[in-house]
Order: C-alpha cells, then sequence, then structure tokens
C-alpha cells in the first residue's frame, strides 16, 4: 500500500529527542532526554528547578553540544550542527535573558532580527497588532521597556520571520498577571496559525491554557510524556513532580 508523502509529514514530529546526553565543563547536565515535539501544538516542557530544562533548549539549539543521541527537526538530524545553520532551517528561540540589544531602538531590534526581508508588510503588522506597546515605543531603545515589553520584543523578535519551531524560556518569569495575560493572548494567537512550540514555563496557569503536550522533567532525564489536559486533572502527580498543583496556581 502506497504512503501520502504529504500525510507522512503531518503525522511526523516536529523536533524528536532519542537518549540525548549533554556535558558541560565534565559536569553530565542531560543523562537522557527522550520526547517528540507535535507538529501545530504547544508542547510545554515542565519539572522543578535545575533538571536540566534550559539545558535541553540550549542543546536543541546548538549552544551546547549533545555528547550522545539523536535531535531530529522534521526528520533531519540537526545535533552536529552550529546555532546559526539550525536557524536557518527555522528553529528560533527565546531564551530566559531575552536576547535582546539595550542600546537599539524597538524598531532595530526587529530590523535586524529580519534576515531574509525587508521589515515592512503584512508580517510586522500581524506582530505589532499581538504585542501594540512594541508600536507605541517603537522609538526608544529597548532597555528603557519595563520588563514585559522587553519579553515582548524578545518573543517577536523570534516570531518577526515565519518559523516552523519556537522554543521559549520561562516567558512568565518575574512578570505581574496582567502582562502574563497579554503574553498567553499573544501565543494563543501564534498557536491559532499553527506556529509549533516548545516552552519552558513555571506558571502552571499559562501551561495550562496553553499546552497540548507535556513533557516532565528529573535530574536531567525524561519523566514523563503525554497530554497536557490529563496532566492538569492530576493533582498528586503534579504534587509528586513539581511540588506545585494547578489549582492553587490559578
Amino acid at each position: 500500500m502506497m504512503t501520502d508523502a504529504t500525510t507522512d509529514a503531518r503525522v511526523m514530529p516536529m523536533l524528536t529527542l532519542q537518549d540525548v546526553h549533554t556535558e558541560v565543563d565534565g559536569y553530565h547536565i542531560l543523562e537522557g532526554v527522550s520526547f517528540s515535539v507535535p507538529r501545530h501544538q504547544v508542547t510545554m516542557l515542565l519539572g522543578r528547578n535545575g533538571v536540566g530544562k534550559t539545558s535541553t533548549l540550549r542543546t536543541i539549539m546548538g549552544l551546547w553540544r549533545a555528547n550522545r543521541g539523536t535531535i531530529a527537526l522534521n526528520g533531519e538530524n540537526i545535533e552536529s550542527l552550529n546555532t546559526m545553520n539550525i536557524a536557518r532551517k527555522g528553529l528560533h528561540y527565546v531564551p530566559e535573558n531575552m536576547g535582546i540589544f539595550a542600546s537599539l531602538t524597538v524598531g532595530e531590534n526587529l530590523r535586524i532580527a529580519c534576515r531574509s526581508q525587508r521589515l515592512e508588510g503584512e508580517r510586522l503588522d500581524w506582530v505589532l497588532q499581538l504585542f501594540p506597546a512594541l508600536h507605541t515605543f517603537w522609538h526608544w531603545p529597548a532597555g528603557h521597556l519595563s520588563g514585559g515589553q522587553k519579553q515582548m520584543l524578545a518573543i517577536a523578535r523570534a516570531v518577526i520571520e515565519p518559523c516552523d519551531l519556537l522554543l521559549v524560556d520561562e516567558p512568565s518569569k518575574g512578570l505581574a498577571p496582567a502582562i502574563i495575560q497579554n503574553l498567553i493572548q499573544a501565543f494563543e494567537a501564534l498557536k491559532s496559525e499553527q506556529t509549533t512550540i516548545l516552552m519552558v514555563e513555571q506558571n502552571l496557569h499559562m501551561a495550562q491554557r496553553l499546552g497540548d503536550h507535556l513533557v516532565v522533567m528529573e535530574d536531567g532525564r525524561t519523566l514523563h510524556e503525554g497530554r497536557m489536559a490529563d496532566f492538569a486533572t492530576d493533582s498528586k502527580r503534579q504534587a509528586e513532580w513539581l511540588g506545585l498543583s494547578m489549582e492553587a496556581s490559578v
């Protein structure tokens, strides 16, 4: 029986990690991470502090090199590529430190993030609809923005060009509830555009609102993978694996 290649592409996960190990300065940071990121879904990477979530994102992006295991994007192994070549394959990253240029204006930050096309037209209009504050402060140095506005700019920089997969590291960290709600709405808009997202997030209300798929890590390893909807109603596992409760975080 013949298989339709287009159907296969839709079924195949966007990203797959298999037995990934990462060593940094002689320390084993990741010790067997395996999970998949389904296409056109939001996958939440959860776990207690220090279990390797950020290290996993950095390894996927090639900022740290995997010592063992495979990382496949759209079926192609990328673990041996450098960060620039990984980004060129459509994988964009919003780090925990946001990665914006404080001395440049909002507009200049977006302009230098736009590598293959001019900063204008429908894509820019769409991004500014997601984050209206960036239009208001277009000529301001990015270093003068509030924490929430800087996070909006960091995300806008990552999506000013369409990407296959967006990695985001703790976007709500240190932000006020009203700003978190604005970020949730922006990510919901990205989700409606069928952007595939892998997100590290400690705010469980945000994780529940956005997440379709779930990966839980512990001590540099994958502990659990499944549906966010199932985990959201399992207070026992929430307490055991995260020391938190989604009910308490709403």
